[in-house]
């Protein structure tokens, strides 16, 4: 366990902003319990639901809601801590959450439950990501990706790893200290097929931290091609709505246009772009620069061309200068 360099109580409203039936205001720190008394009229007994007033300075009731007491180390921060979940409504919240500053409580930084958390043993460093991975999932594969690594999954591969890089540097050592031992440790233990299974495992681990990242982040896929090849026709067809201006008039798309769907679970920033051409119109000219842009910050970049003529030397030129 990691010591704390301020276990001060700390205070939080822990539901999204906004109106809802239902509102938490989290509280955790050494002195909960007092804190408890003061705003409840008595401590609520640990892991039991409580449904009870909240009580403002004065004795008057802010909220009636329900009350759960969680005592340390039994608690998602490893420290005391009490859920106050009154009505979702922003004023009532804010004034439960004052309250809790009136009797001692700071406001509680921005991640600063989690740190705590991971401070106090509850979860290591790679679950502590998954939690901000969770919350801030934009797809479904997305959310069972950080799911399983808050589960642990992914920690536990890593430590399967670094033991198995623990024990065959432990093989290494023993043959260096001791060289004229007529046993031969790296063979005996297969050294280098452990080697072998380790670099696999590896490899493994990097595949699944980038399967982690594109989930997170998206792909960022930019439509290119000459004019009229149909790519605004493709970003409103993979779009569902007309997010694009269609026309028969050579040149319509002068900006880039960006949507954000999802195929199979995969985030992807599809952006439609001017067509690529030589002109001497100056607006045009601005879009095809911010084409070339476009494809400087690109994951895939999909060419579309005309069925009709096929690849040709435009479409060579533009697959040359491709980044």
């Amino acid at each position: 366990m990691r010591d704390l360099p301020t276990p001060d109580l700390i205070a939080a409203i822990a539901t999204a902003p906004g109106r809802g039936g239902v509102g938490v205001v989290r509280v955790s720190g050494a002195d909960v319990a007092a804190l408890a008394v003061a705003m409840l009229g008595r401590l609520p007994t640990p892991r039991h639901a409580t449904f009870t007033r909240f009580l403002d300075a004065d004795g008057s009731t802010l909220d009636e809601g329900i009350a759960l007491l969680f005592v340390a180390p039994h608690s998602f921060t490893g420290e005391s801590v009490l859920e106050l979940q009154g009505h979702g409504g922003p004023v009532v919240l804010n004034l439960i959450l004052q309250r809790c500053i009136e009797l001692g409580a700071r406001l509680a930084g921005p991640g600063e439950f989690t740190r705590r958390a991971y401070l106090n043993g509850k979860l290591d460093l790679a679950q502590a990501e998954a939690v901000a991975d969770l919350i801030d999932a934009a797809s479904t594969e997305a959310a069972r990706s950080a799911v399983r690594s808050l589960s642990g999954a992914f920690s536990a591969r890593v430590h399967e790893l670094l033991e198995a890089l623990t024990r065959l540097r432990m093989l290494v050592e023993a043959t260096l200290d001791f060289p004229d031992e007529e046993i031969d440790f790296l063979k005996q233990a297969d050294a280098f097929g452990r080697l072998d299974r380790i670099e696999a495992a590896l490899a493994g681990v990097r595949s699944q931290a980038r399967q982690g990242a594109l989930l997170r982040e998206g792909l960022t896929v930019v439509l290119i091609g000459q004019p009229n090849v149909g790519k605004s026709s493709l970003l409103n067809q993979l779009a569902g709505f007309e997010a694009a201006i269609v026309t028969e008039i050579a040149g319509t798309t002068r900006d880039t246009v960006r949507e954000a769907i999802q195929i199979q679970g995969v985030p992807l920033h599809i952006i439609d772009t001017a067509g690529l051409r030589e002109t001497d119109d100056a607006v045009e000219k601005i879009g095809i620069a911010r084409t070339w842009a476009a494809l400087d910050q690109a994951d895939v970049a999909l060419l579309l061309v005309d069925a009709a003529h096929g690849v040709g030397a435009d479409e060579r030129a533009i697959l040359a200068r491709l980044p």
